[in-house]
């Protein structure tokens, strides 16, 4: 079965998915054969991201945002079962990486995040689960926060929201997806931007009661990087096809 083949084994170590604790049951969601010559990669498993893995005739999909999480799937109804049945009546596996692929030094969003505005790498932050899930970086020199929305805005193809954004800033923090509940922690290490996707009201609130600089970028937006970087390493590890099954949405 794909649980057993190179290409799976490969990413269980890479992403060190067994080490990660997450309320996302991350590696194999669901097995198929162990024939795999061509991966779709996309940041959620929905019915019409399914459907579009069964018309490229892909043995695996691989996505940020599985279908199983917390205490399992309890009954196999709706939505679960059409997706399950399909993935399973055209031998398609689905392989989830949540926060193993968030986190990861050099695949993980967070990280990418801050090489797509020229920000240097810092430290990992805010513990969960024994993981630190969010990421300190610098700018060489101190940037306008609105110029630095508009870079993620043209970079990502997102719409972005921001908060005080005539301000100058050097040292932020980035948590993607949603992610405001790192934005106070960001503060604690000095952070002068805080940088998320999902925007939420209490996170907006908060920046405003720390006077902090904040840019929501889009949940889907800020995780597409780690997915794309994923399908580039197993092109150039594998003789697979790939294909990325994009989904434009500003959320």
């Amino acid at each position: 079965m794909i649980s057993d083949v190179e290409v799976v084994k490969f990413l269980d170590d890479f992403l060190s998915i067994d080490e990660i604790e997450d309320e996302s049951e991350n590696g194999v969601q669901v097995d198929a054969p162990s024939k795999i010559k061509k991966i779709a990669f996309a940041v959620d498993v929905r019915k019409d991201i399914v459907d579009r893995a069964v018309e490229i005739d892909a043995d695996l999909l691989f996505v940020h945002h599985g279908l199983i999480w917390g205490g399992g799937i309890k009954k196999l109804v709706g939505r679960e079962y059409d997706m399950v049945r399909s993935l399973i009546r055209n031998d398609i596996g689905l392989y989830g990486a949540h926060l193993p692929l968030d986190v990861h030094p050099e695949v993980g969003n967070n990280v990418l995040l801050a090489e797509t505005i020229d920000a240097e790498v810092g430290e990992p932050f805010m513990e969960y689960q024994g993981t630190k899930i969010a990421r300190m970086a610098d700018f060489h020199e101190k940037r306008k926060v609105e110029d630095i929305a508009e870079e993620l805005k043209n970079k990502l193809d997102t719409d972005t929201f921001v908060l005080r954004g005539k301000e100058e800033v050097k040292k932020i923090g980035i948590l993607t997806g949603k992610g405001g509940q790192a934005l106070s922690g960001a503060k604690e290490n000095g952070a002068q931007l805080f940088i998320t996707g999902e925007r939420t009201y209490m996170a907006y609130n908060e920046a405003l009661d720390l006077n902090m600089p904040l840019i929501f970028a889009g949940h889907y937006a800020t995780e597409t990087l780690g997915v794309k970087k994923i399908k580039e390493l197993l092109e150039e590890r594998f003789d697979v096809g790939t294909e990325f099954l994009a989904s434009k949405t500003s959320i």
